[in-house]
């Protein structure tokens, strides 16, 4: 009877850690993402800002299509999670849910860090990022 106790106590404690962590909201993909914020307990997501262009061909009735199979896109993070885009902005008709950790493919991602909204080629610490207020960055994103 006194070896059972201790296993059960473990298996016990197992399952609540297990159920702990699972009720946890995930965080953003790109480390430190400003535009991503758990506020009571529900995630909150900031929108990358417009540019004047951008919001004249939205409002002309412009619409995006999704991204091609073999082209880059920039990773934002949208309400409905990650999302990959044709463009530096969300577009219900130019994003996709993300395919990161199942499709390589180059990424650039639309992040706000320090509280200044940047492009960068990828999410490693030493990462090169651009304004995105310089407008769309050029070269390829990392491929992962």
């Amino acid at each position: 009877m006194k070896l059972q106790t201790p296993i059960a106590a473990v298996g016990l404690l197992l399952a609540i850690t297990t159920t702990t962590a699972q009720a946890e909201p995930t965080g953003p993909a790109f480390p430190g993402n400003e535009a991503v914020r758990i506020v009571g307990g529900k995630r909150v997501v900031e929108a990358p800002p417009l540019t004047a262009a951008t919001q004249r061909y939205i409002k002309g009735g412009g619409k995006l299509p999704p991204p091609s199979a073999s082209g880059e896109v920039f990773m934002i993070e949208g309400p409905a999670g990650l999302m990959e885009c044709r463009s530096v902005y969300l577009s219900e008709t130019g994003c996709v849910p993300s395919t990161l950790g199942t499709t390589k493919r180059s990424r650039f991602w639309t992040v706000k860090l320090n509280s200044v909204w940047l492009h960068c080629e990828s999410r490693a610490p030493s990462r090169k990022c651009e304004p995105a207020s310089a407008g769309v960055p050029g070269g390829m994103g990392t491929v992962e």
